[in-house]
């Protein structure tokens, strides 16, 4: 491998890590289905 394929190969996991973290900061991935049962029920 080149050095060039390895640094995108990096660049490309922190950014993927990046999103994940933020996606799991920003509660994206909390089931929230129990928040409008509730609601269906009626």
């Amino acid at each position: 491998m080149n050095k060039k394929s390895v640094y995108l190969g990096v660049t490309v996991g922190l950014f993927a890590a990046g999103i994940l973290y933020l996606a799991k900061r920003t509660g994206f991935f909390e089931d929230d289905r129990h928040l409008y049962d509730e609601f269906e029920s009626h």
